[in-house]
């Protein structure tokens, strides 16, 4: 009976929530208009390379910033020329302006506006010739603006690069083959040698193969797929030698009387020499089409999502009959009651097959789903068509399921990136499904009224680590800017407190185990900062409690403090070193963990995957309730009223670290540490703020030394002052390190203040294989052993390092493995510089 009398109470409150939200929909003073999405009118605009297009760009409405939109690397011809396709679908161009920035898009080189080019169809092909005012090897920002006849801008961006070394059109060419060859097993064992099949590799699933996967498995096993018709290619990075290359396609395979399509997308990573190309690293993801009209999908109680990732974005009502989920970037939901299927929101018109509605550079999360079938939920990145085309913002809608019709409520432009917005909307968005919108955008929480399409700050200046926000969205917590107290906010009850330890400590919030938060206290007497300018604030004491702020757990021991704590939802992983208090010295120990033994609160609708004969592994909603009746397709109406929009001006961004693999942002990090583990891990690469790369994978040589640094031997001065004085020399500053330190600078502050654009990197963390980027490039690195000892790492080979030891006044080669295990026992502590391209 409890239950019973739960139920309807929650279905009170619910009906509630709804009628309210219903109400402040239907009355406006602007009567509503039911519209259609307008179709897609922007062109898009191709690099055409040699017999090929490439680098295809989709246009925007307004000015971005350039320089954080990484869609693409174009490079110039060997004349300094880039030719270009302009796919104009029947619009009317007047001309075309384009422009040459620095890659941070703060200098303007040249802009000119095209006075030839010729007009084939519906096509327009220009050839754009750049002067020589660029640099070589360095990337700068093309920019082009398309004017329509009533003076309308279309803009478009890619980055450009000038290197007449690069061997572009031999990669292109070898990653074309591979792919064409994938489609033909008889004659694809060639491939065979570049591939580097091992267990690793999951011959189990064609969502996802890779360079570890068989030679079946990536011929496509037993599956009759037809070859493309159509194959978009794209650079995303590319150096000397090296070059990251995507292909994307669509493919169907025939089921008895019909074809069932796929989105795939190919990585390749390649290497050129003068002897062969080498494949380094392979990876295709395959994701069916829903096709919500096929009856074939629905079967009992079970909807069939086929071959596809099996982290699918699903959301349901408290009782299971209503679920909303999200496929190829379209959301659908179904309703049990009555067996419909609602296609909720698609830029795709089933009816009419356009490029530019399938460009996949935008997403949706459900925000809530009730019992009564209401969906509230947000689309976020680029706007493909409708009243929003060629936008990037933050669109949230309201669903009414009894009169099948959806508003929007509140609209956010935005200028910067989708891949941005992305990390940054994946963080914090929660409504609750009421009125109130919580969102994290640029280093801020805001609180949305959905009602008056208004915005207040609730929250600013966060920096990545200084911010934690549970799985559900409920609950979020962050530091204060002296890190003395924690915020912790219930977004879902507005129940706010702070968490203070005293004056002399520090708090750093680390995460949530399902609704329990996690934080750590650090005493300011245990900072440790050494000579090289790395700060250690370890942590005492770690604590675990409840959303009523009863500690539920306390985590301490005698001389042992944590540098780092992993949260997830099961686990706490602590990584720890053990000094004696006051002491400024200590090693390391091995991790703990704190194990969640509560078990994980299951769906009522589950995501399964399924082996099925030739597909291997498919994936399948299992609903909650079967289908009692024949299913049937419902598209609902858009209610447009008043203007939704609301302006949130853009905040400067912190100076983070941006982890770019495969094309898009795969984490921001207020840590290079972080960054470089993360990039080494993808095969990607680091970009600070200002566009400067910080680290790239596979751009290093396999052996090298730098030669102008001699043996210096500390005579009558530390290590670390010697070291220094070393590294300053390679880059031609002569100075008195010891009196520097001695004065109190560090050697970060003393490489940034005297090597001209010098970026000083504290890399504490990072792995041997990692720094020796560095070195690569002709950078020494200093390496801290103890409080008496610091070296310098100089060079490499397959099986050494080399290093300059100002103990002993020598260099030396020293065993690869002897080198990790040494450094890695005193900390990794590491420090180097980049020099930004200005």
């Amino acid at each position: 009976m409890k239950k019973i009398l739960l139920k309807i109470a929650a279905f009170i409150v619910t009906f509630i929530i709804s009628a309210l939200i219903i109400s402040s929909i239907m009355n406006r003073d602007v009567v509503d208009e039911i519209v259609k999405m307008g179709d897609a009118t922007f062109p898009t605009v191709a690099v055409v390379h040699g017999t090929r297009e490439i680098n295809l760009m989709h246009g925007y409405s307004g000015e971005m910033e350039k320089n954080l939109i990484r869609d693409s690397l174009s490079p110039l011809e060997k004349d300094r020329s880039i030719s270009i396709r302009v796919h104009t679908y029947g619009s009317e161009i007047e001309s075309i302006d384009y422009e040459i920035r620095s890659a941070d898009a703060l200098r303007l080189v040249e802009n000119s506006e095209l006075s030839e080019y010729e007009v084939d169809g519906d096509d327009i092909k220009a050839r754009l010739q750049i002067k020589d005012l660029i640099e070589n090897d360095r990337e700068y920002i093309l920019g082009i603006t398309l004017k329509d006849k009533n003076g309308k801008g279309i803009y478009y961006a890619t980055r450009v690069i000038y290197n007449q070394n690069f061997r572009e059109d031999e990669l292109l060419e070898f990653v074309k083959k591979f792919s064409d060859t994938t489609f033909d097993k008889e004659n694809a064992k060639p491939i065979v040698s570049y591939l580097e099949s091992n267990s690793s590799g999951d011959n189990s699933n064609f969502a996802r193969v890779n360079i570890h996967s068989s030679f079946d498995q990536i011929t496509w096993g037993s599956l009759k797929v037809q070859k493309p018709d159509k194959v978009y290619t794209k650079i995303l990075e590319m150096d000397d030698s090296t070059a990251t290359i995507q292909l994307s396609y669509k493919v169907n395979i025939p089921e008895g009387d019909k074809a069932v399509y796929y989105n795939a997308v190919e990585y390749y990573r390649v290497r050129y020499t003068n002897k062969r190309i080498y494949l380094l690293d392979f990876e295709r993801n395959l994701e069916q089409i829903f096709d919500a009209d096929d009856t074939d999908l629905y079967n009992s109680d079970k909807i069939y999502l086929g071959i596809t990732k099996s982290d699918i974005n699903m959301y349901e009502s408290t009782d299971g009959s209503m679920v909303a989920f999200v496929q190829n970037g379209s959301l659908y939901a179904f309703r049990s009651v009555d067996s419909r299927i609602i296609k909720v929101f698609s830029f795709v018109d089933d009816k009419k097959e356009d490029e530019r509605n399938e460009f996949n550079e935008h997403d949706i999360k459900i925000l809530s789903v009730d019992e009564t079938g209401n969906i509230q939920f947000m689309v976020y990145g680029y706007m493909n068509r409708g009243r929003h085309e060629g936008e990037v913002g933050v669109s949230v809608y309201y669903f009414n399921s009894a009169t099948n019709r959806m508003e929007e409520q509140v609209y956010i432009p935005y200028q910067r990136s989708y891949e941005i917005l992305k990390s940054d909307i994946s963080r914090l968005a929660y409504t609750g499904g009421g009125n109130e919108l919580s969102l994290y955008m640029d280093g801020a929480i805001y609180r949305i009224d959905l009602s008056g399409s208004s915005a207040e700050t609730v929250a600013e200046g966060l920096g990545r680590d200084g911010m934690v926000v549970s799985d559900n969205n409920r609950i979020v917590a962050w530091q204060s800017e002296d890190g003395k107290t924690i915020y912790y906010l219930n977004l879902n009850s507005g129940k706010q407190r702070e968490i203070t330890k005293g004056n002399d400590t520090t708090l750093t919030p680390l995460g949530f185990v399902g609704e329990d938060f996690v934080y750590g206290v650090t005493s300011t007497s245990d900072y440790i900062k050494n000579s090289s300018g790395i700060t250690v604030r370890p942590m005492n004491t770690l604590y675990i409690e409840d959303s009523d702020g009863k500690v539920l757990k306390t985590y301490a021991q005698n001389d042992i403090y944590i540098t780092r704590a992993e949260v997830n939802s099961s686990e706490v992983l602590l990584k720890r070193i053990y000094m004696v208090e006051g002491s400024g010295t200590y090693s390391s120990v091995s991790d703990d963990e704190i194990v969640n033994n509560l078990p994980e609160e299951k769906s009522k609708n589950e995501i399964l995957t399924v082996a099925i004969d030739n597909y291997e592994t498919v994936v399948e909603i299992a609903l909650a309730q079967r289908i009692k009746n024949a299913v049937h397709v419902v598209i609902p109406e858009e209610v447009m009223g008043s203007d939704t929009s609301l302006s949130i001006p853009p905040r400067t961004l912190e100076n983070n670290y941006y982890v770019y693999a495969k094309g898009h942002i795969q984490g921001i990090y207020s840590t290079v540490y972080e960054a470089v583990g993360a990039a080494d891990s993808q095969d990607g690469v680091v970009i600070d703020s200002e566009q400067d790369y910080i680290w790239k994978k596979g751009n290093r040589k396999t052996e090298t030394q730098i030669k102008d640094i001699k043996p210096l031997m500390a005579d009558g001065q530390s290590t670390v002052a010697s070291a220094l004085e070393a590294l300053m020399q390679n880059a031609g500053v002569s100075i008195d390190a010891e009196r520097l330190l001695g004065n109190g600078e560090t050697a970060m502050e003393i490489i940034a203040e005297r090597i001209e654009n010098a970026k000083p990197l504290n890399l504490a963390g990072c792995s041997l294989q990692s720094v020796l980027y560095y070195v690569s490039q002709g950078t020494p690195v200093m390496a801290t052993i103890d409080e008496n000892q610091t070296v310098l790492i100089i060079g490499y080979d397959a099986k050494n390092t080399v290093i300059m030891d100002p103990s002993t006044g020598t260099i030396y080669k020293k065993g690869m493995n002897d080198s990790r295990s040494w450094f890695e026992t005193h900390g990794n502590e590491f420090v180097s510089y980049i020099v930004a391209e200005k």
